[in-house]
């Protein structure tokens, strides 16, 4: 593909991994881009292309603005990694800047850094991160949720268990499996062993996140949400809790869609450090909704979440 550099300035976000991973890096580069007053692309090529990527853009299911496209500005093929690994390079000594960062500390970790908007910076920039805070996007709140809105929502109205979601006192719960075993390269024993840990930690979560609602609300019901439905029959057997597995959707980008959305329509939520979990309960438009999150000794010794992860009014337990 042909490089070529237009007049206006632009911000493009380099999108990676899962819909909810795709949402934090979407949400925090459209923020960013009104703050610097610049067009807004997203790069939904570059990092799906490579044969050892497990994931797939998934941000086209939402009502996303025509205007907010893939831009012709972006590293395709072997030559454009090289000249984006270059121009990565020698970016922190040039006097314009051509990327914005997400800055690492110890053990990958990631904490919420304000963007430097006065900085001078070429024509078009890159950003590329997780930038898994709400701070980041907060002030654009009302912004995401009309583009986070599914194009298929009055179809997944009709989905079975929408009625009884929005009706009850409902309670969403969301369990990943596999986390750390889910990956194209080979997966050792220490993978095995941290997914079976990150599952065990959830589960002690979700029990207690259970009781805590059980004193909170009248009646709720309990619905929970997983990429596995596995074996969980058994560990939820001495719980009343609705598997909302949407197994017989059309295709997988709908079934994350029509997931997420129905979550969104829950009144209250427990969540765990899963990105689209995340987006589940911030979403939701429930005005007295009751947000708990697990508190700092679960998973501390995985490394697997943003220090500003949690937003500061949700519920820790």
């Amino acid at each position: 593909m042909k490089i070529y550099y237009s007049m206006e300035e632009k911000l493009i976000i380099r999108l990676s991994n899962n819909l909810g991973n795709q949402m934090f890096m979407f949400a925090a580069g459209y923020a960013t881009s009104k703050l610097m007053n610049r067009n807004f692309y997203i790069d939904n090529l570059s990092s799906y292309k490579s044969r050892k990527n497990i994931y797939t853009y998934a941000l086209n299911g939402f009502k996303i603005p025509s205007n907010i496209t893939t831009s012709q500005d972006i590293f395709v093929k072997f030559n454009g990694y090289i000249r984006r690994k270059f121009k990565k390079k020698i970016d922190p000594f040039l006097k314009k800047k051509s990327f914005i960062l997400e800055k690492y500390y110890n053990d990958k970790e990631t904490k919420f850094t304000k963007i430097n908007i006065n900085q001078p910076y070429n024509k078009t920039v890159y950003m590329e991160g997780y930038f898994e805070s709400e701070k980041y996007f907060s002030d654009y709140k009302k912004d995401l949720i009309d583009i986070f809105t599914p194009k298929k929502k009055s179809t997944f109205q009709n989905n079975k268990y929408y009625h009884d979601i929005v009706s009850q006192e409902s309670v969403s719960f969301c369990l990943r499996q596999d986390r750390f075993s889910e990956k194209y390269r080979n997966i050792s024993n220490l993978d095995r062993d941290k997914s079976r840990i990150f599952l065990e930690e959830q589960v002690l979560f979700i029990f207690n996140a259970i009781e805590y609602f059980k004193k909170k609300l009248k009646s709720p019901s309990f619905y929970l949400w997983s990429n596995n439905f596995k074996n969980l029959k058994n560990i939820f057997k001495n719980h009343n809790v609705t598997f909302v597995d949407n197994y017989n959707t059309s295709n997988n980008i709908d079934k994350m869609h029509l997931d997420l959305y129905l979550m969104t329509n829950c009144k209250h939520f427990a969540v765990i450090p899963s990105a689209f979990n995340w987006w589940g309960a911030w979403l939701s438009n429930n005005s007295n909704k009751l947000i708990v999150r697990p508190n700092n000794n679960y998973f501390k010794h995985l490394k697997i979440k943003n220090e500003d992860y949690w937003p500061i009014d949700w519920i820790s337990l």
